[in-house]
């Protein structure tokens, strides 16, 4: 997954099946790579992409693991 397209559509094909979806930080570095996006900017980002999509994101170990899941409505 190198595109926020393509990762939204894998994290929305797996809530299909499952309560929540772990992205791990290979995924995370393709769309957001922390060499250039300081840490703040980049859980700023996640975070907005999650809302974008109607989902949480519980951001665990920062740079290793986020737990997405569907937003209450």
């Amino acid at each position: 997954m190198r595109t926020v397209k393509a990762l939204a559509k894998h994290i929305q094909e797996s809530l299909k099946d499952t309560k929540s979806c772990t992205i791990y930080e290979s995924e995370l570095e393709r769309v957001w790579p922390s060499e250039k996006i300081k840490r703040l900017g980049r859980e700023k980002k996640i975070h907005a992409f999650a809302k974008a999509y109607g989902l949480t994101a519980d951001i665990r170990d920062p740079g290793i693991r986020v737990v997405f899941k569907k937003a209450p409505k």
